[in-house]
């Protein structure tokens, strides 16, 4: 647990109170929680153009991953935080809001499907998480490294050239940070499934074969027809992706 000794010093009506020494830390679901992996929203332009999260707990969620190694080298998602510490702050009172979260790392741990520990890490990162108001929850948003890539090469050698093929993995993640009070906090562990595979994420739309050659291809001389080629958000994770962005990738040429 990241639990660091911390002094927090208390002003009260404009003077400076004794400091005092504390060695809290809260490590539990019920303040800090990971409510799950928000889908990728959908892209209607260039890569990253349309791919902004918004932290509602309506979602929408994965229940699991993708992640195709013929194009990523690592398996980022975008976590929903929640924090369910009520706001205290009352400016009447002079008294600061310290309930607030700021996001300073993820603890990762990866296993494969029977449960054998394949690696662990830590991820620095950053984010913020409002505290609870009005009996509603705070919410945050917050990326990090779930699959990294010394295992995305171990599984794409696993893999090998068979396209298609896949091997289950297991990502768990806790964050933590600091409260605006000082206080060391870290959240319960958040455990995702994730489907790593070799080129299954590669789609074959209506209008991108040539109907001359073998199928499926995407030989098509022209770029009319069916289908979409919206770009995903991050190559190779969770999104398909229309074989004709990806013409300099095998899988995308069979």
């Amino acid at each position: 647990m990241r639990c660091k000794r911390s002094v927090v010093s208390t002003v009260v009506a404009g003077a400076m109170a004794a400091a005092v020494a504390s060695t809290a830390c809260v490590a539990n679901n019920g303040s800090l929680l990971i409510l799950g992996v928000l889908a990728p929203p959908t892209n209607t332009g260039a890569a990253g153009a349309s791919c902004l999260y918004t932290p509602t707990q309506d979602g929408p969620y994965l229940s699991y991953g993708t992640l195709d190694v013929a194009f990523a080298e690592q398996y980022v998602p975008t976590m929903l935080v929640g924090n369910q510490m009520v706001c205290r702050g009352d400016p009447s009172q002079f008294r600061v809001e310290t309930d607030r979260v700021t996001l300073q790392g993820a603890i990762v741990r990866i296993t494969d499907a029977s449960g054998a520990q394949l690696t662990s890490y830590t991820v620095l990162g950053s984010g913020f998480v409002d505290c609870s108001s009005g009996g509603t929850m705070g919410l945050g948003t917050y990326s990090t490294t779930m699959i990294d890539p010394s295992t995305v090469d171990a599984v794409r050698q696993a893999l090998g050239s068979t396209i298609g093929a896949s091997k289950r993995l297991v990502g768990y993640a806790k964050v933590y940070g600091i409260t605006t009070g000082g206080q060391h906090i870290e959240s319960g562990e958040f455990s995702f499934p994730i489907n790593a595979c070799l080129g299954c994420l590669v789609t074959f739309p209506a209008g991108s074969a040539d109907p001359a050659q073998p199928l499926p291809n995407c030989l098509a001389t022209s770029s009319g027809g069916g289908g979409s080629s919206a770009t995903p958000c991050i190559f190779g994770q969770d999104q398909t992706i229309d074989c004709r962005l990806c013409q300099n990738n095998a899988v995308c040429i069979p």
